[in-house]
């Protein structure tokens, strides 16, 4: 079964690797990037590696949104609503569309958009699922079930920015910078306590994990919709200084 893929960002690579690994013939659009194909093998290996599995499908590569047919799309692009609109809007069709956001609500982006959301990284083993309107059950089960083999977990949610995931993991992260920029709190001893037996949670390595800049685009889509959502200066400040965390093989740090 024909999957298409519409962005080669940090996502779109990942998405189209592992589709891919598990059977399907990806059709990946993407607008430039001159070194796709090796950056696609290299992730390939390492999801390979990972899953154990070897990978059974195939991957096309076009620059044209007009190539795409009418087979279970994903979205990747940038956490941005008119980017997203624009793009999605120029597609032939309007069936079996689905899009990767985890931080818009799927009705601002059309009334046909379902959303399909990967965790980062990919090998995170939890997929959100929300079922909104115009798509194929059959086609989509298809996918569904060649995921659950590879023992993904699929959560079906509503649509709402953030849907469950990322709505614990961003206030968490929020709320880590809150207490640091604005109740000016000691920043290692806030460190110490995300990081104990109490919390075991780590704000940095997740940023780290997703890039500053998708974080930055997450907590400000996510502050939109409910302002207890803090958006930190520290990331624009990173961003300002090219560091994206693992996309560019930068660090983020709080000293």
């Amino acid at each position: 079964m024909r999957i298409n893929v519409i962005g080669s960002g940090y996502m779109g690579k990942q998405i189209t690797s592992l589709l891919s690994i598990i059977g399907f013939d990806i059709l990946l659009w993407q607008k430039n990037d001159n070194n796709l194909s090796d950056n696609i093998n290299k992730q390939i290996k390492l999801l390979e590696r990972i899953l154990r599995v070897k990978s059974k499908g195939s991957i096309n590569i076009t620059n044209k949104l007009s190539k795409l047919e009418n087979n279970i799309t994903i979205e990747t692009v940038v956490e941005n609503l008119k980017i997203k609109k624009e793009i999605l809007e120029n597609l032939n069709f309007k069936e079996n569309i689905y899009s990767n956001t985890s931080s818009l609500k799927l009705s601002n982006i059309g009334k046909n958009i379902n959303g399909f959301h990967f965790m980062n990284p990919i090998s995170i083993r939890i997929i959100e699922l929300c079922k909104v309107n115009s798509f194929s059950e059959e086609k989509l089960q298809i996918l569904v079930n060649e995921l659950k083999k590879i023992s993904y977990q699929i959560f079906n949610v509503k649509d709402s920015p953030g849907y469950i995931v990322n709505k614990i993991l961003f206030m968490d992260v929020s709320f880590f910078f809150y207490l640091i920029e604005v109740e000016k709190m000691n920043v290692a001893e806030v460190k110490k306590i995300y990081f104990s037996e109490l919390k075991k949670f780590d704000p940095i390595k997740i940023i780290n994990l997703i890039g500053t800049d998708t974080c930055l685009q997450i907590l400000e889509n996510l502050n939109k919709y409910d302002s207890r959502y803090y958006v930190p200066k520290l990331l624009k400040k990173s961003i300002d200084l090219k560091i994206f965390g693992n996309k560019n093989k930068t660090k983020f740090e709080v000293l």
